[in-house]
């Protein structure tokens, strides 16, 4: 016969005694075992409830997370698309920078057959960021700013614009004044500096790295830009850089003939601790005699590399100020070997001791597109006619 009594201490167990009768009648107690008690039904649910709560717990995390994640991106959205709209800009201009595309490009129908372009094809130039006006357009609109902004209203040199009437003929450039003949490049080299406006550069081409390719974005300059980030001459041939219909491809895949009279080059500073001087300047001097087979009438400008921050340069070995310097003095001499100008904006945005002002940049390196101005500014009071 067995008896039942819990076990002290712990309600979890219990006793069971073993008792016997003897031959008397009486009880005698031999073995006394202690178990463990099932679980009751009450517990194992609160054991369930744990358990449920546990992955309530967790997945709250989770949405969290996820939530903290869509709110950013959203924020980010937001904040890219105030400054595309505060800047006249639009998403394609965006993807343009990102992607390396040209900000804006002239483009020619080919002749089939001869591969040269079909000069009656060639397709009007994109001029929106112009922004020329004239005078009285300027008074009518009341559009014209301070220079703070880029996009900006630009005012023209000429006279006040007005519609034709009905009884207006027009005559073509043609019909009225012959063909007007470009200079040949070389001639009369080297030319004086002049000022210029911003329609001098709708038929020029931009070549060059991502600071090139931020001048691009930013200034509103009307020109063609092959620029990306990380752009080297030393591999000018084969990186993809202008976006087609056909994806990306290197520059001379997509350069119209003859379709500019401008080309501006900045290279130099991420070849910095790649070759020798020697290289640099020969791979250089191939590059400028391949765009002039492609355009025979257009200037070169060989542009100097802009100087970093103080703090950049001493910190970095092959991208500091003294390398950059030891550069342009080499490049000024040489562009005078290849008949082309050499222009260097770095005095104007740089401080008393030659290193980019630290106001002008956020890592050092890319000016900040309200700062794309004073560059702007120095390349239409350096120009060549």
């Amino acid at each position: 016969m067995a008896k039942k009594s819990g076990s002290k201490g712990d309600p979890s167990k219990r006793e069971i005694k073993q008792v016997y009768i003897t031959e008397d009648g009486s009880e005698e107690t031999s073995v006394t075992a202690v178990v463990e008690k099932r679980k009751t039904k009450g517990e194992e649910g609160e054991n369930h409830r744990d358990k449920i709560s546990g992955a309530t717990k967790t997945l709250r995390i989770v949405a969290v997370a996820v939530a903290m994640f869509f709110s950013l991106m959203l924020a980010m959205m937001v904040g890219v698309g105030l400054a595309l709209w505060d800047s006249n800009r639009t998403i394609a201009d965006l993807s343009a920078a990102i992607t390396g595309a040209p900000v804006q490009a002239a483009t020619y129908d080919q002749v089939p057959g001869d591969g040269n372009p079909d000069a009656e094809a060639l397709t009007t130039i994109n001029d929106d960021n112009a922004a020329v006006v004239s005078d009285t357009q300027e008074e009518s609109s009341g559009d014209a700013t301070d220079g703070a902004d880029y996009g900006e209203t630009i005012e023209s040199d000429e006279a006040g614009l007005s519609k034709a009437d009905e009884d207006d003929e027009i005559v073509s450039p043609d019909e009225s004044e012959g063909p007007q003949a470009l200079k040949d490049p070389l001639e009369d080299y080297p030319r004086p500096f002049t000022k210029v406006d911003e329609s001098y550069f709708k038929d020029a081409l931009f070549i060059g790295d991502s600071r090139l390719q931020g001048f691009g974005f930013w200034s509103g300059l009307p020109a063609t830009y092959y620029c990306a980030t990380g752009f080297h001459i030393y591999k000018y041939e084969t990186t993809k850089v202008v976006q087609t219909e056909n994806g990306k491809v290197p520059i001379f895949d997509a350069m119209p003939y003859d379709a500019f009279t401008k080309i501006y080059i900045k290279v130099g500073l991420n070849e910095l601790g790649y070759g020798t001087e020697e290289n640099f300047e020969q791979t250089y001097a191939q590059l400028i005699a391949k765009l002039r087979e492609y355009e025979p009438r257009a200037i070169i400008y060989v542009h100097a590399i802009l100087p970093v921050t103080a703090k950049k340069s001493e910190t970095d070995k092959a991208h500091n100020n003294p390398n950059i310097v030891k550069r342009n003095e080499a490049l000024k001499e040489f562009a005078k070997s290849q008949k082309a100008y050499f222009i260097d904006a770095g005095p104007v945005l740089s401080d008393e001791e030659g290193n980019l002002k630290p106001e002008m940049t956020s890592d050092g390196i890319h000016l900040k597109p309200e700062y794309m101005k004073i560059w702007r500014e120095f390349l239409c009071e350096n120009a060549v006619n």
